[in-house]
């Protein structure tokens, strides 16, 4: 493979494999919340079982979602904000196997790197009556061995530091939630599809894919990235579909001299 390969998994999830083909996880709700307007996803825990990493940006159920179930199934490792860490081990993972991370933090896992970087949003989980985790929140640069860069924003609002992220890092890629679960019968959104079509213009990536929405939200964006940031490309993908960073060039045709 000559690129990096994104597919799609349904809502925040995805499957990254890099060019060496290790195969990365992030936020893998595959179960859905239908309560919340989230449909499962056709993929299950079972179908990950081979996993490198498991990258969860933040302690909300549904972008913790399998991912304690996965690792279970294999031997990966999970990459995760503090309070995920906690969950993560009192649900019997091995504190080994666990890298947590606070915004700045880098990894580096045999020329594969992935940051840390700050989202504007809350990492939390009521457990027992009278008992919270929280911790700060999660998005993540990853950087593949070829120097192919991807930026996952988790769950963010959109903040001046997308600018500061596309002036140090210039990723290629990025994935913005535009939507939100139902809540109260409106939809919990932290980033608007005009104000993400400005954050990729600001991070300056050449493609955007945008997740995380029930409804519209990622036409709206679509055609807000067309006014914004002309430069990028909007990629809305159906789940189980893929995407390979940079294009797969085709051969030219060769002209016949007869």
């Amino acid at each position: 493979m000559m690129g990096v390969s994104l597919r799609y998994l349904g809502w925040s999830a995805f499957e990254i494999t890099v060019e060496d083909g290790r195969r990365l996880l992030v936020d893998p709700l595959l179960a859905g919340m239908p309560e919340e307007g989230v449909p499962p996803s056709p993929f299950s825990a079972q179908d990950f079982d081979r996993v490198d990493s498991v990258l969860v940006t933040h302690a909300a159920p549904d972008h913790v979602g399998q991912a304690f179930d996965i690792l279970r199934f294999g031997k990966g490792r999970l990459i995760c904000d503090v309070a995920t860490r906690f969950l993560a081990e009192a649900s019997g993972i091995e504190g080994d196997r666990i890298y947590s991370m606070v915004p700045g933090v880098e990894f580096v896992f045999d020329r594969l790197r992935i940051k840390a970087l700050p989202a504007e949003h809350l990492s939390f989980r009521k457990l027992e009556e009278g008992h919270y985790l929280s911790a700060p929140p999660l998005s993540y640069l990853v950087t593949s061995p070829a120097d192919v860069r991807l930026f996952l924003g988790g769950d963010t609002s959109i903040s001046a530091n997308h600018k500061i992220f596309g002036e140090l890092y210039h990723p290629d890629l990025a994935v913005l939630g535009v939507g939100g679960v139902n809540y109260h019968n409106q939809s919990f959104t932290e980033l608007y599809p005009d104000e993400a079509a400005l954050v990729a213009r600001w991070l300056k990536v050449k493609v955007a894919i945008p997740i995380h929405y029930r409804f519209d939200e990622g036409r709206a964006f679509a055609r807000a990235l067309r006014k914004r940031a002309p430069a990028a490309r909007a990629v809305l993908l159906n789940v189980a579909a893929s995407l390979v960073y940079p294009p797969e060039r085709r051969p030219a045709r060769r002209r016949s001299l007869s």
